[in-house]
């Protein structure tokens, strides 16, 4: 079996902020330690006495058709089920896939642009570099109002996104105010590589950096935005961790080290008590800019992690509201056939020893979210902070 350990939320549904043209999903997962195998002793009395119910079921029963591998699946779940830990859970292979696949992305066919809703029409919030989208020449804050000459508005909601995609090679046209102008823009569209985190600038000298999950690419896509100029010559940096449910213990370390010279990211906590440290990775600070983090109920596991760390060693605020109080960790083994048992095994501590399990983060900065069209007033009172503590 391969041993996997991290922090690993099941089942947290989350709603992105934004709507990614090269579609990435949010979800969780773990990070790879090594390998190690697990014995049972044949003798133990509790297997025999499965094993006989499994014999008894499969010759006995009335349904000769059972499918035998899903009475062990079930067999599998069940027994996660009875730890009375949600957290501590079975995936069958197509599960586990379709999970590393929403924590790591997916590669899609489009034109790598980072897109809202508003309404009647698309607003571009990022055309990602080297993609076509930026080769293009679309814009931060360019509306897309028509898709190939179909208006947004007579589109089914949430649809205008999926007709940007399309095969690689096509041509997309996209008709496009900037301030008083309209004209279209063709888009040939390519294979973009999946992406869990971007960053934009945003008014007042001040730059967003968006993180969607800790997946095994989401480290090198931090780096790459934070060394976007817009952001190193900003005055101040928000980190959106709104709807973030978490993934790879590894990549928060490795992106909070991007942020802090020397420390500890977390502790790790036992079951026999024992406390390990998850050191600050020393060498690979790229910004020293004052930081305001974005957090909500959503905000879990990794993403906690990170929260933590940036408000207790780079004196960041956290803005938002309580986080989803994922304090535990887990050891993930797959199996031979592709499924992966979950098992809790650990608590993490933030730097400051303090435990988050059923409690989560609380803000600094307390601000409820706002459902209205272009309104976010944790955005706001995140970047009217920065404007009266961010120096240069």
């Amino acid at each position: 079996m391969t041993r996997l350990r991290g922090s690993f939320l099941l089942g947290l549904t989350i709603g992105l902020a934004v709507a990614l043209v090269f579609g990435v999903g949010a979800a969780t997962g773990v990070v790879l330690d090594r390998t190690r195998g697990g014995t049972v002793s044949a003798s133990d009395r509790n297997l025999q006495e499965f094993l006989s119910a499994y014999q008894l079921l499969t010759r006995q029963a009335y349904n000769q058709h059972l499918n035998r591998r899903q009475l062990i699946y079930a067999a599998i779940d069940g027994m996660m089920s009875a730890t009375g830990d949600p957290h501590t859970t079975f995936l069958p292979p197509q599960e586990q896939q379709i999970a590393s696949q929403e924590l790591n992305g997916s590669d899609y066919a489009g034109i790598g642009a980072i897109v809202v809703q508003e309404g009647k029409k698309l607003r571009v919030m990022a055309p990602l570099p080297h993609t076509p989208a930026a080769r293009a020449g679309l814009q931060f804050n360019d509306l897309i109002t028509k898709i190939d000459r179909t208006p947004i508005g007579a589109m089914p909601n949430g649809t205008a996104i999926k007709r940007i995609h399309g095969k690689a090679g096509t041509i997309v046209k996209l008709t496009v105010e900037r301030g008083h102008r309209t004209f279209i823009i063709p888009v040939t569209r390519q294979e973009i590589p999946a992406i869990t985190a971007y960053a934009r600038p945003l008014p007042g000298h001040l730059a967003l950096l968006s993180i969607f999950s800790f997946g095994s690419g989401t480290a090198p896509d931090v780096r790459a935005a934070l060394e976007m100029p817009q952001v190193r010559n900003a005055r101040g940096l928000i980190v959106d961790l709104r709807g973030n449910p978490g993934g790879y213990v590894a990549a928060a370390q490795d992106i909070v080290s991007m942020f802090v010279g020397s420390g500890v990211v977390a502790y790790e906590r036992s079951s026999d008590g024992s406390v390990q440290t998850l050191p600050v990775e020393r060498g690979r600070q790229l910004t020293h800019l004052p930081v305001a983090v974005l957090v909500d109920r959503s905000t879990a596991s990794a993403a906690e992690i990170m929260a933590a760390a940036l408000h207790d060693d780079a004196h960041a605020v956290v803005v938002g509201t309580r986080t989803y109080g994922k304090g535990s960790m887990q050891s993930v083994y797959t199996l031979s056939d592709g499924s992966s048992l979950h098992i809790t095994d650990k608590l993490w501590l933030t730097p400051s020893k303090q435990s988050i399990q059923g409690r989560g983060l609380t803000p600094d900065v307390d601000v409820p979210s706002s459902t209205s069209p272009g309104g976010d007033p944790q955005l706001r009172a995140a970047a009217d902070y920065l404007a009266h503590h961010a120096t240069r």
